[in-house]
């Protein structure tokens, strides 16, 4: 296989003379296996990408020729799972403008100028991360520096969660969008007193102009799935659930598979909101591959928009500024009804964008419709950010997953009380709520909209509070914050469970596959705040390092 590269540096033989065996090793280092019939280990022997044995001492008696990698010292995880993310993005954002913490128009065109100081006349100036929900609460940006600065480029810049693109006059002239362009059926074109655009359009608007930017060729699109899940192998992830695979992500991705140039593994969610892409699907059945290198089974939707954007659908009007919400269904609830039927009939994963508490609400009635009292599909709800009082006990008792995300918590908690109030706060980002029902909890990045390595996702899981907030800080909400072993065990083995690959991932026990990460510190023997400081070491996929550490 193809798939990563032996570094012999790393296979530090001890001082003992053995007759070493080709194909079994041995690594010795403080193990943690995320295997509660096993918690702790300090020796595992790997044969061929799979792991045959995992214990203490005794096992260097039982395997004397096998190859010792040495890592005392160090502690031995089984590989991240990361199952939520945009790898895709990750990698084409090297060739966008910065704009993450952006605070002003004139900030933007800044960032603009750095990464684009000379662009050639009507090239596209692409940016992305420019924050939507701390937008909305201050006011959206209007495009006259834009228009000044670039009135030769056309501009789109993503927002930092993708529910809103800001546009200069020239990307409006070319995508035909003026002050006499009706409002599209999902979406909003903002608009200043006399009716031209702001530049800023929300959801579904955001296709009026991006649909004229130029399409990366595949070429392009394999190297930066390459440059993502490289940069994700460094932090330490060994497996990735793709969100949302479009037509040319599938090609992209079956492509590498078959060159087997997939650094780590990937499990694929196609964009359920593409109707011709799920007709192929339907017909053609789903990918299991038996080595896990790329498997796809599961159905990406959006269905509702943000609650920084005042788009997700909510049971009662915004507490905030109400009058400007527009809440979005990028999906109608029949269609999405019809896509999860034919996805329970063809035993397809269905994994719902849902924001806001009526969003959750109609998504877990369309589950209950679709799965009747099946509780074994593992369908999942992607986010569940604020969610009515009975969505707990529902999800459990139809065995839904909860897929969230630390991050969003930390970096809504600026403004996610205004928008929703001092009640159903209490029902938003409610981990601990959620497995206190017996609900099942995924965390995971969303990357790339916010910190996504697995040392930041599990710091804001435990934390509750930003990367540099004071010591003393009292984490936001801290009462729904998960214990670093409830954090563990959601980023590994029900990442695992997630996408049905329990039996060979998540854990380090014999008969699984042998991705594990090495890192400096314990994560369960530090302090709560230091989490954020422990670095990665070495990551293993297959049995094979991946990366080294300089």
């Amino acid at each position: 296989m193809k798939h990563a590269v032996l570094l012999p540096s790393l296979l530090a033989l001890t001082a003992c003379d053995v007759t070493v065996t080709k194909d079994v090793s041995i690594v010795r280092g403080n193990i943690i296996t995320m295997n509660a019939a096993e918690p702790i280990a300090n020796h595992m022997v790997i044969e061929n990408g799979n792991i045959i044995a995992v214990g203490h001492y005794e096992l260097a008696l039982d395997f004397p020729n096998a190859k010792p990698i040495d890592l005392s010292g160090q502690t031995i995880l089984p590989g991240f799972i990361d199952s939520h993310v945009h790898v895709r993005e990750l990698g084409m954002d090297r060739i966008k403008a910065n704009l993450v913490g952006a605070e002003t128009a004139d900030e933007i065109v800044d960032r603009l100028k750095a990464h684009f100081p000379n662009p050639k006349a009507g090239v596209w100036l692409i940016g992305q991360g420019w924050d939507e929900g701390e937008f909305a609460s201050r006011g959206y940006p209007d495009r006259a520096a834009l228009d000044a600065a670039f009135p030769n480029n056309p501009v789109a810049l993503e927002s930092l969660h993708g529910f809103g693109g800001f546009y200069n006059g020239k990307a409006l002239q070319i995508a035909g969008v003026g002050a006499d362009t009706p409002e599209p059926e999902v979406g909003d074109i903002l608009r200043r007193a006399d009716g031209s655009p702001t530049g800023v359009m929300l959801t579904l608007a955001q296709d009026l102009v991006n649909q004229h930017i130029p399409k990366a060729d595949q070429a392009k699109v394999e190297a930066a799935i390459l440059a993502g899940l490289t940069q994700m192998s460094e932090a330490g992830v060994t497996s990735v659930h793709e969100a949302g695979m479009t037509p040319a992500d599938v090609a992209a991705f079956a492509a590498l598979a078959a060159r087997e140039e997939l650094p780590i593994r990937v499990y694929g969610l196609l964009d359920g909101n593409n109707t011709t892409l799920m007709d192929q699907w339907f017909d053609a059945g789903l990918r299991d591959d038996p080595e896990d290198w790329l498997d796809i089974r599961g159905i990406k939707v959006f269905y509702d928009g943000s609650l920084g954007s005042r788009t997700a659908l909510m049971a009662e009007p915004y507490s905030d500024k109400p009058d400007t919400a527009s809440p979005t269904e990028r999906i109608s609830p029949t269609a999405l009804q019809s896509l999860a039927d034919r996805a329970a009939e063809n035993g397809f994963q269905m994994a719902v964008h849902a924001i806001g508490d009526e969003g959750n609400n109609r998504t877990i009635g369309i589950y209950e419709t679709a799965l009747g009292e099946d509780a074994s599909a593992r369908w999942r709800v992607e986010h569940a950010q604020v969610v009515l009082p009975d969505y707990y006990n529902r999800v459990a008792a139809l065995g839904v997953l909860s897929s969230v995300q630390s991050s969003h918590a930390v970096g809504d908690s600026a403004w996610a009380e205004d928008r929703v109030g001092p009640e159903r706060i209490k029902n938003a980002y409610a981990w601990q709520t959620i497995m206190a029902a017996g609900g099942g909890l995924m965390l995971n990045s969303d990357l790339p909209g916010e910190p996504w390595t697995p040392m930041e996702t599990l710091y804001f899981a435990v934390n509750r509070k930003k990367l540099d907030a004071a010591y003393t800080a009292n984490g936001w909400y801290a009462d729904q914050a998960l214990s670093v072993e409830e954090a563990l065990t959601a980023m590994t083995i029900t990442n695992a469970y997630g996408a049905f690959q329990e039996d060979a991932l998540g854990s380090l026990e014999a008969g699984k596959r042998a991705d594990f990460v090495v890192l400096d510190t314990d994560p369960t023997k530090v302090a709560p705040a230091d989490i954020k400081n422990i670095r990665v070491q070495q990551t293993w996929v297959n049995g094979q390092p991946v990366f080294q550490a300089d």
